[in-house]
């Protein structure tokens, strides 16, 4: 069972990224963002942005992205899609509000 689980948020206007926040356990602590950009058709790419807050250790941070990874992987399918493997190590970079952030992008083939 994953810690992490996502719940999607409305869609912006004229924007087709989709966003979904990250909560994890039972208590649904809100704890990161989730956000997915591209119908990409084949040779295009599909990028994954995981956005975590400080409160997560970083263990914490790379089971979020784990889970976030095998959610895209989910998603893509359903569209029918196939997307080849994004390099396995997550650089996270701290953003100026103190959240951390990775973003991968994956070929659609």
């Amino acid at each position: 069972m994953d810690v992490f689980r996502f719940t999607k948020l409305s869609p912006r206007p004229n924007d087709r990224t989709r966003r979904y926040t990250i909560l994890r356990n039972l208590e649904k602590d809100h704890v990161g963002a989730l956000e997915i950009s591209g119908d990409a058709p084949e040779g295009d790419t599909v990028v994954l942005s995981v956005i975590c807050a400080p409160v997560l250790s970083d263990a914490a941070r790379d089971d979020a992205l784990s889970t976030a990874r095998r959610f895209l992987g989910e998603i893509v399918t359903g569209w029918g899609l196939d997307i080849a493997a994004s390099p396995e190590t997550s650089n996270w970079v701290e953003e100026p509000d103190g959240n951390f952030r990775v973003v991968l992008e994956y070929r659609v083939r």
